[in-house]
């Protein structure tokens, strides 16, 4: 109320100084309220829009003229801090996303490739896996930026910006508000302004890359406290979800059935000296029979076989350089893992809930 009666006060004494020639609003009194507008303190604001409105339409064209002035300052304002790399700490983000998002595209169809186990090709991709990395790293740095100051900021300009878009439709409408109608939400004016939508854009990257985080994370903890699994068969686990993260697959959780089925071949094949999808013991012939002997209860999707070393990276890197194993290693469907160390033997099985 003190904010109001402050300006109606100066308009007031204008106005009685004013001559009948003169604007029903003084251009000073005017160019306070914008001053006013443009203000932090929402109180201040409000004093501006209800002492415009006690004039009516006799002073309805100053009043849209300042709006529309205050609709381009708060605009320039708002571009001002989200063009600077100093106050805005995404300001970098879009370009890196549309690089990440190209080239996690672009190397998912390489991984999808059958190059008949060519070294050459499979070092080329380990090459692109690199790049992709260090472009994964940054994308997520920049995302675990702190942003409260920056979001206080926009948002303060943003809902005054929402005010002066609401109060040019008012008087676009004759004056009348519609019953229900309300002001635009703060979201909605940033749209308006380019900057704003790309500050929309990237709040919506970064909720998708901390996303990502926090799902890899989760399966990490998951996978941490299966009580029935051995350090090998964890370790696996988290080595494979570090990749299949980088194009942002569904990161892949320990299933206790399903690496009961995938050691109980592995076991099978190191006893009894083979080494080979379909099993000769009567029961288990199939991977989908395995996993339905072991009371797995979902939905079988794929199955690695190796042989040559104990180490869980060993086995990773045998099949990422065999075409149809890393095809299984990174579908886009699973999101269960069974993986069956027995010795040199290692049995590898995917499953979708």
């Amino acid at each position: 109320m003190k904010h109001l009666l402050v300006l109606l006060l100066g308009i007031a004494t204008h106005s009685l100084l004013a001559q009948e020639a003169e604007p029903a609003i003084p251009a000073n009194a005017a160019k306070t309220a914008l001053q006013w507008m443009l203000n932090a303190d929402p109180e201040k604001r409000a004093a501006a829009y209800r002492t415009f409105q006690l004039f009516g339409d006799e002073g309805s064209e100053i009043y849209r003229r300042t709006l529309e002035q205050a609709r381009e300052l708060h605009g320039q304002k708002l571009n001002t801090i989200l063009e600077n790399d100093r106050t805005n700490p995404f300001f970098a983000l879009p370009e890196l996303i549309e690089e990440l998002e190209t080239e996690r595209a672009r190397i998912y169809v390489l991984i999808k490739t059958d190059y008949k186990k060519e070294p050459s090709e499979i070092k080329m991709l380990q090459g692109e896996i690199e790049s992709l990395i260090k472009l994964n790293q940054k994308a997520r740095k920049i995302a675990q930026n702190k942003s409260e100051n920056l979001t206080k900021s926009v948002k303060t300009i943003a809902t005054a910006l929402s005010e002066v878009i609401h109060e040019i439709s008012v008087i676009d409408g004759d004056g009348q508000v519609e019953k229900g109608q309300k002001k635009p939400d703060f979201e909605t004016s940033l749209k308006a302004v380019y900057e704003g939508e790309v500050y929309l854009q990237n709040r919506d990257t970064i909720a998708s890359i901390k996303k990502e985080i926090a799902d890899l994370a989760s399966a990490k903890k998951e996978n941490n406290t299966a009580a029935w699994a051995k350090g090998t068969q964890i370790s696996f686990a988290h080595h494979l979800n570090e990749f299949r993260s980088l194009f942002a697959l569904t990161p892949l959780v320990l299933e206790q059935k399903l690496s009961d089925a995938s050691v109980g071949h592995s076991r099978d094949m190191a006893s009894l000296g083979f080494f080979a999808h379909q099993s000769p013991i009567e029961g288990k012939t199939s991977p989908n029979d395995r996993a339905k002997l072991a009371g797995f209860k979902h939905r079988w999707t794929g199955e690695n076989i190796y042989l040559g070393s104990t180490s869980p990276v060993a086995a990773y890197d045998a099949w990422f350089a065999s075409d149809g194993h890393r095809f299984i290693m990174f579908a886009k469907g699973p999101d269960l893992l069974g993986i069956g160390p027995v010795g040199r033997h290692w049995t590898m099985m995917t499953g979708k809930k």
